[in-house]
């Protein structure tokens, strides 16, 4: 193999090219890319790949015993398939949920004093609780029955 790169190289030859780093390009923030994942992670948990491919409608709607149409925005009974709202609301509770725990992270710093430390603690158990159980609730909403 080595044969074969020495037959190329023996007639080419590499340019001697001093190529400098334009000056307006920076390492981005560590906040800068912290945004910018955690807004692709809300993006792709949204099933934004599966809405493009499918086109589902935004919310449903579902006829009542009086012939009224209602708006729906859980799709039942289907484990895969989503209105778009459904996916946005979900993927708010994933990064709620996530953003949390990223808080309680910031809570164990060591020179805090205790009150920021208590709010911290109070606010990403907070966010971390109320992800968990609305996404049980949207389970069953979405799958009666299921979890109870």
């Amino acid at each position: 193999m080595e044969f074969l790169f020495n037959i190329y190289f023996s007639f080419l030859e590499c340019p001697n090219i001093r190529l400098k780093k334009p000056s307006f390009i920076r390492m981005p923030s560590a906040m800068f890319m912290f945004g910018v994942v955690l807004f692709l992670y809300f993006i792709f948990t949204a099933g934004i790949i599966y809405d493009v491919i499918v086109e589902p409608p935004s919310i449903g709607q579902t006829t009542d015993e009086r012939g009224h149409t209602k708006p729906v925005a859980f799709l039942p009974y289907r484990i895969n398939g989503q209105y778009i709202m459904e996916g946005l609301a979900s993927s708010f509770l994933f990064s709620m949920g996530g953003c949390g725990f990223i808080i309680l992270d910031k809570s164990n710093k060591p020179h805090l004093n205790n009150l920021s430390r208590y709010l911290l603690i109070s606010a990403g158990l907070a966010c971390v609780l109320i992800s968990f159980f609305l996404s049980r609730i949207f389970m069953q909403m979405k799958l009666p029955g299921y979890m109870s």
